[in-house]
């Protein structure tokens, strides 16, 4: 008998900046994408809905934008995941191409999307069942 998870996707938009990052749900736990520095809207949306962070996921590291993502993690004490090529110098979880994580009861695996950024990854969502649900591209595949 298969299970079946049902995810919700919120979009978080910063039309300002042309940006968007996202919180993944499956009622319980979180998954947040590129999260801009203002984290404060973030907190909101978990507190709201009485969700768990389970862990941050950036697509990519770039002078475009100013993540909040290292901060919310600490904060929660979520797991952090960025491109294991990006040489950085705090503690994160290094994501290789197609590496998986759980998050709750959903997951998500790396696909490595080069493009916008040389160590772009783009990252698709799995129900619980394992099949795809959607993607998260970050800069690699723009809106509009």
């Amino acid at each position: 008998m298969e299970h079946k998870v049902s995810i919700t996707v919120i979009s978080l938009d910063t039309p300002t900046l042309g940006d968007r990052g996202y919180i993944a749900h499956d009622g319980t736990t979180a998954l947040v994408v590129d999260p801009q520095r203002d984290i404060d809207r973030v907190d909101q949306v978990l507190t709201d809905n009485n969700l768990a962070l389970g862990a941050v996921v950036e697509t990519h590291m770039h002078n475009d934008y100013v993540s909040g993502g290292l901060v919310l993690a600490q904060n929660h004490q979520a797991t952090y995941i960025t491109s294991a090529e990006d040489p950085v110098e705090f503690k994160r979880t290094a994501a290789h191409d197609l590496d998986e994580f759980a998050i709750g009861t959903f997951g998500i695996k790396a696909l490595h999307t080069p493009g916008h950024t040389f160590t772009h990854l783009s990252y698709v969502l799995h129900n619980g069942s394992g099949n795809p649900a959607g993607i998260f591209t970050g800069g690699s595949l723009l809106h509009g």
